[in-house]
């Protein structure tokens, strides 16, 4: 349901986009040291680096999206709640698979991937919903950008042997 005066286009600028952008940028940007960290240390120091970084993507995306919001048409001129929404979002998607790692259950870095990959199939099924787009092409940029983020991130931490 929505309130008096809110079109779907005011949503989508409003709650949509900033929410996925903080979504998509946590689901590529932490896989990287988290799993450079996961193939060249272990779990649990990889889970904290993980959580390191989804606080360091939080911030930025949050910070950018309040500094992006300046009342104009495509912003909301809120941008408190913006950057929650970014932030949030973003501490969400990298958490996740942190946590997974820093549990240190039996496959989780395969858990963790498994993590990812469904992170990044749901940023891309909402980013076509909500925001438009065509279904092949969305999902091919945000896929290509996650699996790219692990397999860069794990290539990076085996380099720990050398």
């Amino acid at each position: 349901m929505r309130g008096r005066g809110q079109t779907r286009t005011t949503i989508r600028h409003r709650v949509s986009e900033p929410a996925l952008t903080g979504l998509g940028a946590g689901a590529v940007v932490v896989p990287a040291p988290l799993f450079a960290a996961a193939v060249a240390v272990d779990g649990w120091t990889a889970g904290l680096v993980g959580l390191a970084a989804t606080i360091g993507v939080a911030l930025h995306v949050a910070f950018a999206a309040a500094d992006a919001d300046d009342g104009g048409l495509s912003t909301a001129d809120d941008p408190v709640r913006r950057a929650g929404l970014a932030g949030g979002g973003a501490f969400l998607a990298g958490a996740l698979p942190s946590l997974v790692v820093l549990a240190g259950v039996a496959l989780g870095f395969l858990l963790a991937i498994a993590v990812v990959a469904a992170e990044l199939a749901v940023v891309a099924g909402l980013r076509v919903r909500f925001v438009g787009g065509d279904v092949l092409e969305t999902a091919v940029r945000v896929v290509l950008g996650g699996a790219l983020a692990v397999a860069l991130g794990a290539g990076v931490g085996s380099l720990a042997g050398i």
